[in-house]
């Protein structure tokens, strides 16, 4: 029997959509791995920059607070410079 003319055509067509799916599908399987790769490599520069954040910000307070204590103790230094003038200038 003989085969038809096209036939063999089709055949080669279907192995290479074959392929092509094949090919596709490898493809998209590799975009998903670098990008979920991706995404969590950003989730933990995200998570490294928020405790950075949280750092500076504890440091600002702390900062905040000190000058507020060293205001109150200018302020109390000048309290006494002032009385001691005003003793000297009696």
């Amino acid at each position: 029997m003989k085969s038809h003319p096209l036939a063999a055509l089709d055949r080669t067509v279907n192995i290479a959509q074959l392929v092509s799916l094949i090919g596709g599908l490898w493809w998209l399987g590799s975009e998903v791995g670098r990008r979920d790769f991706q995404l969590s490599s950003t989730v933990g520069r995200v998570d490294e920059l928020a405790s950075i954040v949280q750092d500076l910000a504890k440091a600002q307070i702390a900062n905040a607070t000190a000058d507020a204590g060293a205001t109150k103790e200018l302020d109390a230094l000048r309290g006494r410079i002032e009385r001691l003038e005003n003793q000297r200038r009696e």
